[in-house]
């Protein structure tokens, strides 16, 4: 990885002295069968029950009868590239501290993953990025999100460092860190990236 961060120095120098004061981080939770107890509706416990005509077993109320789906989360991102490099962030907070990934998030409430893959990128990168054409949708069966990532390439702002992450680096093909990435999305996401035609990308930058 390039010895020179691209992010400004004082937003990286604040970051620094915020997570120097900060108290660890807990343990990285998810909602599952095995964690929810009560009714988001009604607060009443919750208990498995068999439910539906194939008698699956979901999490039902115990006094209003609501059944509690768990569902994946989705998941937006984006991998922006710019003059043949792309950018990589290095996250700042749990699950994976410390190993690089791409800008992504969940998408809120009421907002299209295209819209959250625009938001979570200028939040994470302080980029104003333009969405291309789909790279993939990611998911697995242990993990609870579904991440769908896109090509984008920069159309205005300054980098800037969030509480996420603590370093932003434009990296070529060939100096992508593979032994230091965050997920397995991120790696699928990549060689994803890479193996098909647009925006620069290049079979030969992939791990052997």
């Amino acid at each position: 990885m390039p010895a020179a961060c691209q992010g400004a120095a004082g937003p990286r120098d604040k970051l620094t002295a915020i997570m120097s004061i900060d108290p660890p981080h807990p343990p990285h939770r998810h909602l599952t069968p095995d964690t929810i107890r009560f009714c988001p509706l009604c607060s009443a416990g919750l208990e498995r029950r068999p439910t539906g005509p194939d008698r699956r077993l979901e999490m039902v109320c115990t006094a209003c009868e609501f059944i509690f789906y768990l569902n994946q989360k989705v998941v937006a991102g984006s991998i922006p590239m710019q003059d043949g490099r792309l950018l990589l962030t290095r996250r700042a907070i749990h699950p994976a501290l410390g190993k690089w990934t791409f800008p992504g998030g969940y998408v809120d409430w009421g907002e299209s993953v295209d819209a959250a893959a625009l938001r979570e990128t200028w939040e994470e990168t302080g980029l104003t990025v333009e969405l291309g054409g789909l790279v993939g949708v990611y998911s697995y069966a242990t993990a609870p999100v579904v991440i769908v990532v896109y090509r984008a390439s920069v159309k205005s702002g300054t980098l800037t460092l969030c509480h996420e992450n603590d370093r932003l680096e434009w990296i070529t093909p060939a100096e992508i860190p593979w032994a230091e990435l965050a997920f397995p999305s991120t790696v699928e996401a990549l060689r994803d990236f890479l193996a098909r035609p647009g925006d620069h990308a290049s079979s030969d930058a992939l791990p052997t």
